[in-house]
């Protein structure tokens, strides 16, 4: 693929990531949609034999680390702007 075109693609998904971890608390799953995605290549790469996890656990660690926290700070942000709203209502 073209470096050009991997960029965009990239840069698509970490904004829909973004945009869908900071969904209200009732969505919560939206955020769960790029990790779940990522978690399912890397299975598939470790099937097919093209990642060894030897030698590619920082490939495998960090990304996967970097995803879940996105989706707990977004879901979290939420949470709170969420009760910010129910008190603004309660007065």
């Amino acid at each position: 693929m073209n470096p050009v075109m991997t960029c965009i693609v990239a840069a698509a998904v970490t904004i829909f990531h973004f945009w869908a971890s900071r969904r209200k608390p009732k969505y919560w799953y939206l955020g769960g949609i790029v990790p779940f995605l990522w978690a399912g290549a890397v299975i598939l790469l470790f099937a097919n034999g093209m990642i060894r996890f030897q030698d590619d656990w920082p490939m495998l660690l960090f990304p996967t680390a970097i995803l879940l926290l996105i989706w707990l700070s977004g879901h979290e942000a939420a949470k709170k702007k969420e009760i910010q709203r129910m008190k603004a209502q309660d007065m």
